[in-house]
């Protein structure tokens, strides 16, 4: 594994990343485009070039399925380029922080994801998360993946690392997995264990990381940033603790107001002063050629980058087959069991046809609290009303510089 950063990453994505369809635009927005991408970090890891657990590798049929469509985008026609999908809601632990409290229905079974999944693909989805609860609960999950088409979309699993053997790994990456991004929020077993609500949860992370890097696979640490996480040592060891196991990316997560932290918690949500700190540790990180990448939520979030995802590059589907979206904005826009998923994503698509420069849940979590009645998501009618009611404001910059006002 080899990180590249400075010309030799320009020198990469000039070779791996300007697909034909990338040429097809006008100089000047593949510049931008390119500009985009200053404050990464790319990984040469089994030959595969890889930005970040984000994109889909380099040059890649995956990768160009995406690159059509941020076309899309400069043509003013969006669409999602990636979704996750909880397959169950089962989990061995109790995280503090959960977002698939409140939720309730029955399991999907295995005809209906691979049907999801094949919808997604047709519907230009270029990658694919697998989350849950815990998705290695499920043991079909290998027939699911098997659904994913190399040539269309790349494949990412969330987990906690429980029931993620070698054997396990073996036959998920022998199904087409391609990334896996581990849960790990500290660099101390008891305040992870204490965080998990398990007392196994840090050795069993830890466990399934070294699999995955003694297996080749592409892992990711995925880190929920506490406030706690933010005093300067503190993030120092834990950013110098992952690069000791040799992972090469930190995924940079922050507490939403879903699921446990729906009500009544918003004093753990961070202030900009605190994201501030995480796009500096995005920033900094991946201006060195060492240690591991960090792709912070704050940074890619951000109104001069690519600003909110949901909805409009990003779309979620719970584990009772309702279309949010994303993974922490508890509003239904169809239950695809029952509603199918044209009628599904139609709706998506027309409530969230503007970009937006501001988390689009954290600025209407009180309007989202007013029309719950208990459970969660909230219905589709409800749903739109809260989108009816949201201003329409400056558009991030990624899309100011494919030509949007």
């Amino acid at each position: 594994m080899k990180q590249f950063t400075g010309f030799n990453k320009d020198k990469i994505l000039f070779f791996h990343g300007r697909t034909p369809e990338f040429r097809q635009l006008p100089l000047r927005v593949q510049w931008a485009l390119h500009r985009t991408l200053k404050n990464e970090k790319i990984t040469c890891l089994n030959g595969e070039y890889i930005i970040n657990s984000f994109f889909p590798p380099l040059g890649s049929g995956a990768y160009r399925e995406m690159v059509k469509s941020t076309i899309a985008v400069y043509q003013k026609k969006p669409y999602p380029y990636s979704a996750y999908c909880a397959v169950t809601n089962r989990c061995g632990y109790h995280c503090w922080h959960c977002s698939k409290t409140k939720r309730a229905g029955q399991e999907l079974d295995t005809l209906t994801w691979q049907t999801i999944l094949g919808r997604l693909q047709e519907a230009g989805v270029s990658l694919i998360g697998l989350t849950g609860g815990e998705p290695l609960y499920r043991e079909d999950l290998e027939d699911i993946l098997r659904v994913i088409r190399k040539d269309r979309a790349a494949s990412i699993l969330f987990t906690s690392g429980e029931g993620l053997t070698r054997e396990r790994l073996t036959s998920l990456v022998a199904a087409g997995l391609d990334y896996v991004a581990v849960s790990l929020d500290h660099y101390e077993p008891l305040p992870h264990n204490q965080m998990r609500g398990h007392p196994d949860a840090f050795s069993t992370a830890l466990q399934a990381i070294e699999a995955c890097l003694s297996a080749g696979v592409y892992t990711a640490v995925q880190v929920m940033a506490r406030r706690e996480l933010l005093a300067k040592d503190i993030m120092a060891r834990f950013v110098s603790f992952v690069a000791g196991l040799g992972v090469p990316e930190i995924r940079i997560v922050e507490p939403m107001p879903s699921g446990e932290l729906f009500s009544g918690r918003d004093d753990v949500l961070l202030d900009d002063r605190m994201r501030l700190i995480l796009k500096k540790w995005h920033v900094t990180a991946n201006q060195k050629s060492s240690g591991p990448k960090v792709a912070a939520f704050a940074y890619i979030e951000d109104g001069r980058q690519y600003g909110c995802g949901a909805g409009i590059q990003h779309l979620y589907i719970d584990a009772f087959g309702h279309l949010c979206p994303c993974d922490f904005t508890p509003l239904s826009f169809g239950h695809i069991p029952s509603e199918g998923f044209d009628v599904s994503y139609g709706r998506l698509r027309a409530a969230f046809a503007r970009p937006s420069r501001h988390c689009f849940l954290l600025s209407q979590k009180e309007s989202i609290r007013d029309y719950y009645k208990g459970q969660l998501p909230l219905s589709y009618p409800d749903a739109l009303q809260i989108c009816h009611a949201c201003p329409s404001g400056p558009v991030p910059d990624f899309y100011r510089s494919l030509g949007w006002t």
